[in-house]
């Protein structure tokens, strides 16, 4: 008796799992940067094969990786983008190392009428991301890839059209605004005549980028990691390395996609649990590049106990989390 109600309990909970909301500014942020690389990808003339998102591209030691936004290869060299969907206002520090953002909401008894609800100090992010853009530089030189220094090209966008932004940090050539974002976004839009003019036009007289160094380019670039992302039951997105799951072995060459098919129906699952079953999870390991238009190709469905343990180190943490595969959607892995 006991056993067939340790079953309900255990089933009750696998289909009534806890929802995992994601953060409301969290979540404009993502949205934002989704927006803004699906309308360069959607430019006439460019490949949407040559936009790459989250890359992770490993320093001089190869011991510490530094991620860079969006890179966008065109002929004119490689676009290493920095998006930023912030709020409030925005200004540089008073020794113009970092930048400073504040929230502010209107209040009678604060200075000018607003009073400061937060203040948060960011790194100098133009500085960050030519850094990071001279290790992606650095890195395509060992690969066999060597360009100048011109062909790479660092900005950063700041989406939103309600962010007030110091002159010190908008006038920056690097720096583009909401209002310039549309115009910045057609610049990778490339007419019939220029393309023609490009395959006509030898790269010397130019000074673009050659075909070759494009391909080569473009095959170095597919290579760099990007993150791992489990996507959790209610919306919450976790970015990180994804690390092992006992009953499931994967070959991240081969499998792009584990998606996580769940019983969530109390009546079924009391129904299974009456019957003998405790509850379960089916993965579906779907193949790298497998996509098609109507299916996705796939190696296998593993069942696993609802209440197995996928280990996961999320970005920024120093210890493994271990999140139950019944709060798991989907998680999708990186080469």
């Amino acid at each position: 008796m006991f056993q067939i109600s340790n079953r309900l309990v255990q089933a009750q909970e696998a289909s009534q799992p806890r929802e995992h909301l994601e953060e409301e500014h969290v979540r404009a942020g993502r949205d934002g940067e989704t927006s803004f690389v699906q309308q360069i990808r959607n430019q006439r003339g460019l490949n949407s094969g040559d936009v790459f998102c989250g890359l992770r591209v490993p320093d001089e030691f190869q011991t510490r990786k530094h991620e860079i936004d969006v890179v966008v290869l065109t002929a004119h060299g490689l676009y290493c983008i920095e998006v930023k969907n912030w709020s409030g206002v925005l200004e540089k520090s008073q020794d113009g190392k970092s930048w400073i953002q504040k929230k502010l909401t209107p209040n009678r008894k604060g200075r000018n009428g607003t009073s400061v609800d937060y203040i948060i100090q960011h790194h100098d992010v133009i500085a960050e991301l030519k850094v990071r853009t001279n290790l992606l530089r650095n890195h395509l030189l060992r690969a066999g890839c060597g360009l100048k220094p011109k062909y790479f090209l660092s900005r950063v966008v700041l989406l939103n059209p309600h962010l007030c932004v110091d002159d010190s940090i908008a006038s920056s050539p690097e720096v583009v605004m909401y209002d310039k974002s549309a115009d910045f976004i057609a610049s990778f839009q490339q007419t019939y005549l220029g393309m023609v003019t490009d395959a006509l036009s030898p790269a010397l007289i130019t000074g673009h980028l050659s075909y070759s160094q494009i391909d080569q380019l473009r095959n170095v670039l597919k290579t760099i990691g990007t993150w791992d992302v489990v996507d959790l039951h209610g919306g919450k997105r976790l970015i990180g390395d994804f690390k092992s799951c006992k009953q499931v072995t994967v070959n991240r060459k081969e499998t792009e996609l584990l998606e996580f098919s769940h019983q969530r129906n109390g009546y079924i699952s009391a129904m299974w649990a009456v019957l003998g079953y405790m509850p379960q999870v089916s993965v579906t390991l779907y193949d790298r590049g497998g996509a098609g238009w109507l299916w996705h190709s796939s190696s296998g469905i593993i069942n696993v106990p609802y209440n197995a343990e996928i280990v996961f180190r999320i970005c920024g943490e120093e210890v493994d989390a271990k999140i139950p595969a019944n709060d798991i959607d989907r998680i999708t892995l990186s080469i």
